[in-house]
């Protein structure tokens, strides 16, 4: 193939010719050869100097991206540039053409021949044209039926002196020879995809790699729109259109240089996926912050063509984004900025460039104002978003394809959105449950592929519980997510979320449920109907009641009682819901209605003992209600029973404003075994008829009975200050709830006088379901006589007593002997005798002290004295192998012993050495005395 380079100054003609299917068949007489086309096949190929320039653009009003020094001193702006590679055109030459290896022979041949369709990729001797930079083409006839054929001037052209620059001009055989080419008819067919993705030149330019691709995929099936195409020396004159579904593409260049470049892509926002469009512009405008140049500045524009998307049919797309339609406020976005990313298929292995990027500006990802529509109103809050190019290729289709779907979920990954805290109805069911809206703080939003295009769904919830909140003032958010059998099943299942479990305890906190009951559970999710539940307590598939020993631990209780222990038949946890109320705070409801409870321990059904609890707190108030009914409890022991107590009702209410209440209802008390002495007394005392005294303390609620019985008289006997009192003890702080009973009490005990004896006593116990807590009593008796023979008077008293106390397993039995008398002679002499003595049995030590004190007076007018005699606190018996002998509890006091078969005495004398002789001269009588036990 012949080579030639063909060079004309006069009007800047420069070509690189070769020719082959040429033969010689004669030489002019200047020597040179002609040349003539006589098979089918011959060609001219023709090169181009380059044709396009790909200048660096830069935004409107920027700093030029470099300044560099000029000749005479002060530095310049500077844009950079990238050449493009030679274009050439492979011309087909009809058999019997005629070519003179001259600069107008040549150009003469040229307009004769017509391009040849190049091979895809083409080879070094087709066509392919760059222009613009890295976009190589073949030019066809865009109707069809017609060839293409080169428009240029053979000769110089010279007007009036001055040569027009030589210009081949390309266009469809169609105008009349010497007519103006007013539209160049031509399709420009893309014929290398990989030079069009072929990396940029280190700057941004009009026809970035990403707009190259989309160009390259789209004009290789359906040609752009060239009206005009113009080669020369100095580069390529270009204008071209390409409108196809997903995108378009419109260039002005001259002369190689680009005057308006612009580009639109199509494409979706994911994960909402609204239609949007992603525009870049670029021209060339005299730029006085660039001091006047001739620069290309860029705008990029990101423009939203479906602000509304309607929620898809009924299905687990629109369960997993519980709100109607879907709006983006605001449409269109300047100065956007693109990072376009590729993605490698992981089934075919292709990898497709440019598919998506995320919009962002100078500040981060834009924040797209969204506003979604409720039942209740619109929510709004703003989103960062993917824009996924509409690629439509052979074997991949991007807003279809799952495996793009799955790398856009992991890219894009779950964006959580803050909310002020408003009532979402998260099912939007034709009849609202309780349950179906809840106080939502913030949601996380990833996507999913649906029929209808790429759909949001809620990965997550931020949630505050206002029952909690009111309940039991917890407001800490809590994480929900939708149950698969919710999305799958849809209303027709009845829990929602699924949460981080918590703990929902009103342990030591009973008066907010209900006094008499304290439940204590944990949930993981919340129902619908149900409220709160724990999922894995919920009665299995195919069971009707729920394990009470798999729902509450030991520390929930009634009345003291293991909850898990009492409850039989249970359907359904405490049901705590909240109920949203327009412009007010939503209305929390706890209850537990109809829930039959078993014998357990001393808790005795009477019939159909059922507990219900009502707790109701609004705007307006709260109400409280907590019911028991129809049981006795047997105390201490089933078994053993010493006290019954039936009750046919006993409830707890507490409204707003006003001290909490206990209305106990048809109370009977029937005294059993050892206790069946006072049951006469008990049968007597109807406490039903009685209004209870209420102290309520933030510890607990206290009801107290007491009924005052009449003195009783009859001759010498007197029986007074007898009283029965009753007290129901319901503490707040998980305590087991307690009865105590009494007649009369150690602070007023009753008394009784028969002439001149008198006592008195009282009797206190007080039970719970453990057992007999406390047993207390005491009876005190003696007699007293006085005498008066003028001359002389005198009194004598005798009394007696013993204490019973069980307290914390420990007993106590204390009694005393008080005897003593006084005499009185004319006034003058008196004298006076008080002997004491106690005994006390301790049960923790298994010991029986004691503990003597005499104490005598003389008075004689003119001298009196008085000595005291205490013996100490001593160990008749017991105390372990531990026990001290004795031990004395007056600190104050000298302490002598002696030791002696008579066991060991304490005198607890008068510091005085008179006191001290006579006490030793008294101890040597009895008992000899060792110097190693004096003190």
């Amino acid at each position: 193939m012949p080579n030639f380079l063909v060079v004309r100054s006069a009007d800047h003609v420069l070509l690189g010719v070769s020719c082959t299917g040429l033969t010689i068949t004669e030489r002019r007489p200047d020597g040179i050869p002609v040349l003539k086309a006589v098979t089918g096949d011959a060609r001219l190929l023709v090169t181009f100097p380059p044709q396009h320039v790909a200048e660096e653009t830069s935004q409107r009003e920027e700093e030029a991206p470099q300044t560099l020094p000029s000749g005479s001193g002060p530095l310049v702006p500077v844009w950079r540039a990238a050449l493009s590679g030679p274009s050439r055109i492979a011309f087909h030459l009809p058999p019997g053409t005629m070519l003179v290896p001259t600069v107008d022979g040549i150009l003469q041949a040229l307009s004769q021949g017509r391009p040849i369709q190049p091979a895809v990729p083409p080879g070094v001797t087709d066509t392919a044209l760059e222009l613009p930079w890295r976009m190589i083409f073949s030019v066809e006839d865009r109707l069809g039926g017609h060839e293409v054929t080169s428009v240029h001037p053979v000769l110089p052209m010279t007007i009036e002196g001055v040569t027009g620059l030589w210009r081949a001009r390309l266009a469809a055989d169609r105008p009349q020879p010497g007519t103006p080419v007013q539209d160049a008819s031509l399709g420009l067919r893309a014929i290398d995809k990989g030079t069009a993705e072929s990396a940029d030149p280190g700057f941004s330019i009009p026809l970035g790699m990403a707009e190259r691709t989309r160009l390259a995929s789209e004009a290789r099936l359906r040609p752009a729109q060239a009206t005009r195409l113009e080669l020369s020396a100095l580069g390529g004159t270009l204008s071209a259109v390409g409108l196809w579904e997903t995108f378009q593409w419109e260039h002005e260049a001259v002369l190689g240089r680009d005057v308006r470049v612009r580009t639109v892509t199509s494409g979706v926002l994911y994960p909402l996926g609204h239609r949007a469009t992603y525009t870049e512009l670029s021209e060339r405008i005299f730029d006085q912050s660039a001091g006047n140049a001739a620069v290309l500045r860029s705008e990029f524009v990101l423009t939203v063509t479906e602000p509304v998307r309607h929620p898809p049919p009924e299905g687990p797309a629109t369960r997993a984004f519980p709100f109607g339609d879907i709006e983006i406020t605001t449409l269109w976005y300047s100065g956007v900025e693109a990072e376009w990313q590729d993605f490698s298929h992981p089934v075919t292995g292709q990898s497709h460039r440019a598919v998506f990027f995320e919009p962002t500006a100078l500040d981060g990802p834009i924040a797209f104002p969204v506003r979604c529509a409720t039942a209740d109103g619109d929510v709004r809050f703003e989103l960062p978003l993917l824009f996924v190019a509409d690629v439509s290729q052979p074997g991949f289709v991007s807003l279809t394809d799952p495996a793009l779907t799955q790398h856009l979920d992991k890219v894009y990954g779950q964006r959580s959105v803050p909310l002020p805290g408003i009532p979402l109805d998260l099912v939007r069911a034709a009849a609202r449950s309780d349950g179906d809206v809840h106080e939502v703080h913030g949601i996380t939003i990833g996507g999913s592929l649906h029929s209808t295009g790429y759909r949001p769904a809620l990965s997550a919830l931020d949630v505050r519980l206002p029952a909690l909140r009111t309940l039991l003032g917890s407001d800490d958010l809590r994480e929900a997510r939708f149950t698969a059998e919710y999305l799958s099943r849809g209303a027709a299942q009845d829990v929602l979320l699924d949460m981080v479990p918590l703990d929902i305890s009103f342990v030591g906190r009973a008066d907010r449920s209900g006094g008499l009951v304290a439940p204590h559970f944990a949930a993981n999710a919340l129902s619908r109907t149900k409220g709160l539940v724990d999922r894995v307590a919920l009665p299995a598939p195919g069971a009707e009641f729920i394990d009470p020993g798999r729902l509450f631990p030991s520390d929930a209780t009634l009345l003291g009682f293991a909850l898990k222990d009492l409850v039989t038949e249970l359907k359904e946890p405490p049901k705590i819901t909240s109920v949203p109320q327009p412009g007010q705070p939503p209305t929390v409801k706890m209850e537990w209605t109809g829930v039959k409870l078993k014998e357990s321990g001393t808790f005795q059904p009477a019939g159909q003992s059922t507990l219900d609890l009502t707790v109701t707190a609004s705007a307006t108030g709260s109400d409280i209600r907590c019911s028991v009914r129809d049981f006795a409890l047997m105390l201490p022991t089933p078994t053993k029973p010493l006290l019954k107590l039936q009750f046919a009702s006993l409830t707890f209410t507490h409204h707003s404003g006003d001290h909490p209440k206990v209305q106990v209802g048809g109370v009977k008390v029937e005294f059993l075994g050892e206790l069946q002495l006072v049951q006469q007394l008990g049968d007597a005392v109807d406490l039903s008829d009685l209004t209870p005294d209420i102290t309520v303390t933030p510890a607990g609620l206290v009801a107290h009975y007491s009924l005052l019985l009449p003195s009783v008289t009859a001759g010498a006997f007197v029986m007074r200050d007898l009283a029965v009192n009753t007290e129901i003890a319901i503490p707040f702080d998980g305590r087991p709830v307690s009865v105590s009973f009494g007649f009369a009490s150690r602070q007023n005990p009753f008394r009784l006088a028969v002439l001149m004896f008198g006592g008195g006593g009282y009797l206190e116990l007080e039970l719970d379901h453990t057992g007999l807590r406390r047993l207390e009593a005491s009876l005190e008796f003696g007699a007293t006589l006085a005498v008066d023979f003028v001359v002389a008077s005198g009194e004598v008293h005798a009394f007696g007593g013993v204490r019973f106390e069980l307290a914390d397993g420990e007993v106590t039995v204390t009694g005393y002997l008080r005897i003593g008398g006084c005499v009185e002679v004319l006034g003058l002499i008196s004298v006076s005798v008080e002997l004491c003595i106690t005994l006390a049995y301790q049960s923790a030590t298994k010991a029986l002290v004691g503990r003597a004190t005499l104490v005598i007076e003389i008075d004689l007018t003119l001298w009196s004295d008085s000595v005291e005699l205490d013996s100490g606190t001593w160990v008749l018996t017991g105390g372990g192998s531990g026990a001290q002998p004795f031990a004395s509890h007056d600190s104050g006091t000298r302490m002598l012993a002696a030791n002696g078969s008579g066991g060991r005495a304490v005198l607890a004398a008068r510091d005085t050495a008179d006191g001290l002789a006579r006490w030793r001269q008294y101890q040597a009588a009895f008992v000899p005395v060792t110097t190693g036990d004096q003190q």
